[in-house]
């Protein structure tokens, strides 16, 4: 009997209609397309924005290795990716604020990577020795070999 009575409590709190079972069923299914949505959503939004970051901090420190390899050649920034990545590391948030000082510090402005002249080719004749002493230079005969 107390069995009964049970199962009679049961069927009172789950007196739910076909109509409402099916209106939260669609509901419950909703919210979780939703939710799921959501959530990649927001951690993809991490994931771009990390790859956006790392691409724009690539970008500035070439063109600031383009910028010490045309100002400066030859000196000890020329070249030198570390500093270079640093220095745009120091900076991030305030480029302006560096592109400004460097362009004060050398009297040059900045220019972006594809805006700087090509480097001119050597010709061929650099290769060749040159005589600044009016010598002719012999050339060793061959000796037969005894």
């Amino acid at each position: 009997m107390a069995n009964v009575r049970s199962r009679s409590r049961l069927f009172l709190f789950c007196s739910e209609s076909v109509v409402q079972a099916t209106k939260t069923a669609r509901a419950s299914w909703l919210r979780y397309w939703i939710g799921l949505t959501l959530a990649i959503l927001f951690f993809g939004g991490f994931l771009v924005k990390s790859y956006w970051e790392e691409r724009v901090f690539n970008r500035d420190t070439k063109k600031l290795l383009a910028y010490y390899k045309n100002v400066l050649p030859g000196s000890m920034h020329d070249g030198d990716e570390h500093n270079a990545r640093y220095l745009v590391w120091k900076y991030r948030g305030k480029k302006t604020k560096l592109w400004r000082m460097l362009e004060k510090k050398y009297e040059h402005p900045v220019l972006e990577i594809h805006e700087w002249p090509e480097p001119e080719e050597k010709s061929e004749d650099a290769g060749e020795e040159q005589n600044l002493d009016d010598e002719t230079k012999e050339e060793p005969k061959d000796e037969p070999d005894l």
